[in-house]
């Protein structure tokens, strides 16, 4: 997960967020029915797509891997703004921060990240969604009672997500919401949560949001690594989303050094907040952090028994890319971290994670002059008992001939 690597800047004892609306990534092509955080309830509601091809969901294997689980008894806490019951998506259960209308549905981003996560489209059908409302809509009029989305909002979020842990044991917590500089209070927050037995997923960043990336030399380096919170917290698996083929990521997303995995968002089916089933047209880390939110979903249904280290573990352990660092001189992948994530491999692959998240890997070596090892040496346990039977049979044997030689002599 990511490492431990918090920069605070404080001004005047406050604390400046800059906010970053991670869905927000540049369309890459023409859909019939895209999915928008524009569209609410009210809007008029379009055709759905006829969209039956899901290239993101056949790049991570997701339909093979819902042949083994489907999320089911898994539950997931959606930190987001909003979801409505649409669709074949209904909520569980759900809260609203104070401050935060429970009644009034903004924005539908909430309602994409959680159909990605578990509607029937998603990667996890069978998964049940908690909503956690913490913010009204990204262009938010205050003047009008309207909550943006604010560091305070998503600590509120984490908040609410333990008080309501006791009696709803959460499995996974998506947090598809990002702020640009540190916060302490939102990072004793996320410490708080992360202690608690569940996986923390989070967003780490578009390109088009970072005010730094339009500079030609931004490559993508340890200099040029991108602050991103909550993904950059210590415990919080970090999401980056990746474009289809090999075109460039430095288009759509930041170089994040704390970038734990990536998912391709571009193509999955999701549903907007009106109801009508929808396309993602972007590549976008909130989307792909809510993809791999749903694996993971799937994962706690494998492997009930397993921590939080060890369904991390083993999501990265079974990337399609070179997987998680091996010591602390690696350099992680900015773009793409451990790599694409692999849902069916990740349930299947044989691989004994510990405890802590340890993989412990073996490489078979093959010689030119290896030789086939002996046959092993057959251990008989009873050789000394048998050799003494053997022996006291004879011996009774040959005693009882020489009786009977004996007896007409004995009758003399």
């Amino acid at each position: 997960m990511s490492r431990a690597r918090v920069r605070t800047t404080l001004a005047a004892g406050v604390v400046a967020a800059t906010i970053v609306p991670v869905w927000a990534g540049p369309a890459v092509a023409d859909h019939p029915a895209p999915c928008s955080v524009d569209e609410i309830p009210g809007s008029e509601r379009l055709a759905d797509t006829h969209e039956k091809d899901n290239p993101a969901h056949d790049r991570m294997h997701v339909e093979q891997a819902q042949g083994v689980a489907t999320g089911r008894g898994v539950k997931v806490a959606v930190i987001d703004s909003g979801v409505m019951d649409v669709g074949g998506l209904q909520p569980y259960g759900g809260l609203a921060i104070p401050g935060v209308s429970a009644t009034t549905l903004l924005s539908g981003h909430g309602t994409i990240v959680a159909g990605l996560i578990a509607g029937p489209h998603g990667v996890a059908p069978d998964a049940q969604v908690f909503d956690v409302k913490v913010f009204d809509t990204e262009s938010a009029d205050t003047s009008q009672g309207e909550r943006p989305l604010t560091s305070a909002g998503i600590i509120a979020g984490i908040d609410a997500v333990i008080d309501a842990y006791p009696q709803q044991k959460f499995d996974v917590v998506n947090i598809s919401l990002a702020v640009r500089q540190s916060d302490p209070r939102l990072a004793a927050a996320v410490a708080r949560l992360v202690e608690l037995p569940l996986v923390v997923v989070a967003a780490s960043g578009n390109k088009e949001d970072d005010p730094d990336s339009s500079d030609s030399t931004f490559k993508g380096t340890p200099g040029n690594d991108a602050d991103v919170y909550p993904a950059d917290y210590p415990g919080v698996v970090a999401v980056s989303a990746t474009p289809p083929g090999d075109e460039d990521p430095g288009t759509y997303v930041v170089p994040n050094l704390d970038t734990d995995v990536a998912a391709p968002s571009l193509g999955a089916i999701s549903a907007n907040a009106t109801g009508q089933v929808c396309v993602i047209d972007q590549v976008a880390t909130s989307w792909a952090a809510a993809e791999v939110s749903g694996i993971l979903a799937l994962l706690s249904e494998r492997y009930p028994r397993e921590t939080p280290q060890q369904l991390v573990a083993r999501l990265q352990a079974t990337t399609e890319g070179a997987g998680p660092p091996q010591g602390p001189d690696d350099v992680v992948n900015p773009w793409t971290g451990a790599g694409v994530v692999q849902a069916h491999d990740a349930l299947t692959r044989q691989i004994r994670p510990g405890r802590e998240g340890k993989v412990e890997t073996t490489v078979a070596e093959t010689r030119a002059d290896a030789q086939a090892p002996p046959a092993p040496e057959r251990i008989d346990l009873f050789s000394t008992p048998r050799a003494i039977l053997l022996w006291a049979g004879l011996v009774a044997g040959s005693l009882l001939a020489l009786a009977f030689m004996l007896r007409p002599l004995l009758r003399r």
